[in-house]
């Protein structure tokens, strides 16, 4: 089956199993912050400057032409999201089928990585940096790392610029791609060592590394012109070392511990495939699984060095994770899984009448696998939807109530959340914080150093910002920027019990 087929295939099996996730306006207030940010840049304001948040520039870039190229609506910007998981999928397609030989193999990656990526909210159903990052690092794997595993191997030096720079735009989105960054380039330095090429090593390291700094220098370049170096190290660096959480270590083994539970069953899947690979001693397989630990490795180390325990933080694990998983199809392995396997890939039917019985079950075994492949997406979509239709779509109501109160010059404030009302209304945001906990949290404010007073004046001033919208009992409302605007603005109406609307004195 041709590789591009496969790409048709494994988005037809992400938009299943992710359906249900498209119509509710909100599933993580994080997506709502990059489509608003997004929103501001299109209207000619400047990140950093106009719009600051905590992440790099690069997803709000990514989100200003989904914008653009989707018209903004939630459900197409979800189907887009759900288009670079499948991207992302068809990139563990070819890098498991380059490793290993086995169409069957990297099949299993793909599939294996859309369900890991649809399962959970916080761990890849609701589009985060992850997501969009991991597109980049796969395909730098599949290009630089996968095809170099196997003996005799062919070793195109344009491969290595090409990696980096994929690379390099992973870490303009997220710092954390440094992690996969360093794994390809220990193996560059590993699979020339190993030839003694050690010209190679040092023209195809000087390649990697260039082209990795690309994207950085491009956004380095795009604040030099504007004049914003400044504001580009203190977000980049002072704001991120203003984050003092020490979290102790059973917490961050607790933290890990909880991301090999939730997803045991493809664990214990890749530990059956590593175990088969010791009992064969195949070159090729232990030096795609010894990368394959490195780059979960040191994902590992970066996920925790930072004391945080959010989930969406290890949707960096998946493309590994699916990659040692899928090898547990790889042909010829005794597995001690033998009979689920012999199940498996029994098949009463072929994939096509027109296949050779040679290439039948070319991705797990055939006619079966495909059915409970397929089952279990609907499955799957089907509680999604299920699940999120039950759910109240404040931010729906909200845009609807804001747009028949509104004049078409004025604007809005919300106190906390719900920050893409500014998104479904079209209203322009009268603060640079746009992510409301930045402005609310006292951990935030210390690291942004807002003046709080200072911003509250600024809101008020804002002859154009007619409405406030808080939430019932916010205690969060309540520090020195919360009161001060509620000198100037009164309770008028409220939604659904868990809304209250402030109008102007």
């Amino acid at each position: 089956m041709g590789k591009y087929k496969w790409l048709l295939i494994l988005l037809i099996l992400a938009v299943v199993a992710r359906w249900g996730t498209f119509f509710i306006s909100v599933i993580n207030h994080d997506e709502s912050t990059y489509i608003v940010i997004a929103d501001e840049m299109l209207r000619g304001e400047i990140y950093l400057q106009d719009v600051v948040d905590t992440k790099p520039i690069g997803i709000f870039w990514i989100y200003a032409a989904l914008i653009k190229l989707t018209g903004g609506s939630i459900i197409a910007l979800r189907a887009a999201a759900t288009a670079v998981v499948a991207l992302g999928g068809w990139g563990l397609f070819l890098a498991g089928r380059r490793a290993t030989g086995h169409e069957q193999v990297g099949a299993a990656a793909g599939v294996i990585y859309i369900f890991i990526c649809s399962l959970f909210t916080y761990y890849g159903i609701s589009p985060n940096t992850e997501i969009f990052f991991n597109l980049f690092t796969i395909a730098a794997v599949a290009l630089a790392v996968a095809p170099r595993v196997n003996e005799g191997s062919a070793d195109p030096v344009w491969h290595w610029p090409v990696a980096g720079f994929l690379l390099g735009l992973a870490v303009i989105i997220k710092p954390f791609a440094a992690a996969e960054a360093l794994a390809v380039g220990l193996f560059m330095v590993w699979y020339y060592a190993q030839r003694q090429a050690f010209g190679r090593m040092l023209g195809s390291g000087t390649l990697l590394v260039a082209f990795f700094t690309l994207p950085l220098l491009y956004v380095y370049g795009y604040y030099y012109r504007l004049g914003l170096l400044d504001q580009l190290a203190f977000y980049t660096f002072e704001v991120s070392s203003a984050y003092p959480i020490e979290l102790p270590w059973y917490l961050r083994l607790k933290y890990m511990g909880d991301y090999l539970l939730r997803f045991s069953p493809f664990v214990i899947l890749g530990a059956g495939a590593l175990v088969q690979w010791k009992k064969q001693k195949s070159r090729a397989g232990i030096r795609w699984w010894s990368y394959l630990l490195l780059q979960f490795l040191l994902v590992t180390v970066v996920v925790l060095l930072t004391g945080k325990r959010f989930g969406h933080y290890q949707i960096q694990l998946h493309p590994v994770l699916a990659l040692l998983a899928a090898c547990w199809w790889t042909p010829g392995f005794p597995s001690s899984l033998s009979i689920i396997k012999r199940w498996w890939a029994r098949r009463k039917n072929n994939l096509s009448t027109n296949m050779a019985p040679s290439q039948t079950g070319t991705i797990f075994g055939g006619a079966r696998a495909w059915w409970t492949v397929a089952v279990l997406a609907l499955l799957l979509g089907g509680m999604h939807f299920s699940r999120y239709s039950k759910k109240d779509d404040y931010s729906k109501e909200l845009a609807t109530y804001l747009n028949a109160n509104l004049g078409p010059e004025e604007t809005f404030f919300l106190l906390n959340g719900h920050q893409i009302t500014y998104h479904l209304t079209g209203r322009n945001v009268p603060t640079p914080y746009v992510h409301s906990s930045l402005l609310f949290l006292d951990h935030h404010v210390r690291a942004f150093q807002v003046d709080e007073i200072a911003e509250a004046n600024r809101i008020i001033d804002d002859e154009q910002v007619t409405l406030l919208v808080g939430r019932e009992d916010d205690e969060e409302i309540e520090g020195a920027l919360g009161q001060r605007i509620l000198t100037a603005f009164e309770p008028v109406d409220s939604i659904g019990g868990e809304l209250v609307i402030y109008r102007r004195k």
